[in-house]
């Protein structure tokens, strides 16, 4: 193969990685199949660099965001846990007028 057809054919393979990402940032809230990752060999070529980093850039405020709930999902289970349970045989309500 010529370096011409590689360099397409490598290109070709980080615009199908970059599109997957991205399509996976659109799609956060959903439920993804997962599907096999197998980056392309090498560094992204210089054409997709400012769109690859756009993207890294998304993923990181994702994470951080992610990481955001996780600590306020945590702190909300930390306090649910201290409220005292009762026993299943106590009454439920107390009659204050009868």
């Amino acid at each position: 193969m010529s370096d011409v057809t590689d360099g397409a054919d490598h290109l070709a393979e980080w615009l199908r990685l970059l599109d997957r990402f991205e399509a996976a940032l659109d799609a956060a809230d959903e439920q993804l199949v997962p599907q096999e990752l197998e980056p392309p060999p090498g560094p992204p070529p210089e054409e997709v660099r400012e769109r690859a980093e756009a993207i890294l850039a998304r993923q990181q405020l994702m994470i951080s965001s992610v990481i955001a709930s996780r600590a306020k999902v945590a702190r909300q289970l930390a306090a649910l846990r201290r409220v005292p349970t009762t026993p299943p045989d106590a009454p439920a309500y107390l009659d204050v007028e009868g």
